[in-house]
């Protein structure tokens, strides 16, 4: 048996896609620890993990504000150093201490935790593995659009459409070189600038800050192809082990309307605004009133009903509904883009209305629109109820929408994502080499 470390930043959409991994590997008898947040002790410890504590490593919340960078790519730089950079030398410090008592075969990350383990290994300790919660990042030789641009974070996001013509495709593989080498030269500098400072050589000349949000060993990568670009400059360790899905709660209580959700009377359209950003204003409250006069039933879930006051008479609302128990009865889902609640729409084949605002969220929806499983509405403000309402009219009414997420489902359903990145990382563990072919 091995010994797996594994990290994750205190955040549901860091935790959750980890939660069925660490689930497989303890059950096939590995020993596995968990370092996050201590609020997620209980959830850790209910997939057999062993809890461990964070405690050098800072939460983002805990990062001390930094100047205002302005805009265009030093701000684009500020972002990607706030995310993975200025968190990496405590989660070196708590993986070393960790290491010294419990010796690791692996250490596995998720995405914003990655470079602790980039930098363990650097200075002499076990191979690490990143878990890719979101899209894969685009590279140096990338055909395919920036995953991170300037234009993602204006007033309406602006992630450029894909094309399959020759000129775009050398026009994004120049982009990409020019994002990684000379745009986000700043990111790089500064993990040349960290590596010295705990005694390692710069990085060598050529080599990028994203090349290492890579690892050469390992990336177990949530979803698959059939959701993002045509790809084939992957490197062959990206692995697509299928849509990463929490387990199902053992006990739903429904709510008291829950039949009217069942009874396939009327279509049912779910609107979520995810766990962190709940302002009801952004998403929320715009698609109540865009709905309030169709023969639909509006189910929305927030951390925070009463924020919303008095609803429109066909909508019911909950903090929560476990996804397994309402996509079946979905229509079509509007959402903020995270990926978590993109991945699981996807899997029960809901089409999807999208606005991404922060974050990954605008190169989602470009997805969801370059894929045809939904609208992207493109907009980092509260959409008009107006755009909102002619949106959802289409995906119900155009089956093309409803056909591409069945197909997407399709491919989904062909892995079982657990078992998979389970194997993958015990490959990893029995031989430190590079998980190909």
């Amino acid at each position: 048996m091995s010994n797996f470390l594994i990290s994750t930043m205190p955040e549901s959409g860091h935790v959750n896609p980890m939660l069925p991994i660490a689930a497989a590997l303890a059950a096939r008898g590995h020993r596995v620890r968990w370092h996050t947040g201590a609020e997620y002790r209980e959830t850790v410890e209910a997939t057999g993990a062993r809890f461990t504590p964070m405690r050098h490593a800072p939460r983002f919340q805990d990062l001390p504000p930094r100047r205002d960078p302005g805009d265009g790519w030093d701000a684009v730089s500020a972002v990607l150093e706030r995310l993975y950079l200025e968190p990496a030398a405590g989660q070196l410090r708590d993986y070393q201490d960790i290491v010294a008592e419990f010796p690791a075969d692996v250490v596995f990350s998720e995405s914003t935790s990655a470079l602790g383990g980039y930098l363990l290994h650097e200075l002499g300790g076990p191979p690490w593995a990143r878990l890719g919660v979101s899209m894969p990042p685009t590279l140096p030789n990338s055909a395919v659009p920036p995953l991170f641009s300037p234009g993602l974070f204006a007033d309406t996001p602006e992630a450029p459409k894909y094309s399959s013509s020759p000129a775009a495709m050398a026009r994004n593989r120049e982009l990409n070189h020019e994002v990684a080498h000379f745009h986000l030269r700043a990111f790089t500098n500064a993990l040349s600038a960290l590596r010295v400072r705990l005694g390692l050589p710069p990085l060598p000349d050529g080599a990028t800050a994203l090349d290492a949000t890579i690892s050469p060993f390992l990336q177990v990568q949530t979803g698959t192809p059939a959701f993002d670009y045509p790809r084939d400059e992957l490197p062959p360790q990206v692995r697509h082990v299928g849509p990463l899905l929490p387990p199902v709660p053992d006990m739903f209580d429904p709510p008291s309307w829950w039949a009217e959700a069942t009874s396939g009377d009327r279509p049912v359209v779910h609107v979520t605004q995810g766990t962190v950003a709940t302002d009801p204003g952004r998403l929320l409250a715009p698609t109540l009133a865009a709905l309030a006069d169709d023969d639909v039933l509006v189910v929305a879930t927030t951390p925070a009903p009463d924020a919303l006051g008095t609803v429109p008479a066909n909508a019911r609302i909950a903090r929560t509904i476990p996804y397994p128990s309402l996509l079946p009865n979905v229509d079509a889902m509007v959402t903020n883009g995270g990926i978590g609640g993109v991945l699981f729409a996807l899997a029960h084949g809901v089409p999807l209305v999208a606005t991404g605002q922060s974050e990954d969220k605008p190169a989602i929806c470009a997805r969801i629109a370059h894929t045809g499983v939904g609208i992207d509405l493109r907009s980092a403000a509260a959409p008009e109820p107006a755009r909102i309402r002619d949106a959802v009219r289409s995906v119900l009414t155009d089956p093309a929408f409803r056909r591409n997420a069945e197909r997407v489902r399709a491919d989904f359903a062909r892995h079982d994502p657990p078992a998979e990145a389970a194997d993958l990382l015990e490959r990893l563990a029995a031989t430190g080499r590079p998980v190909i072919g």
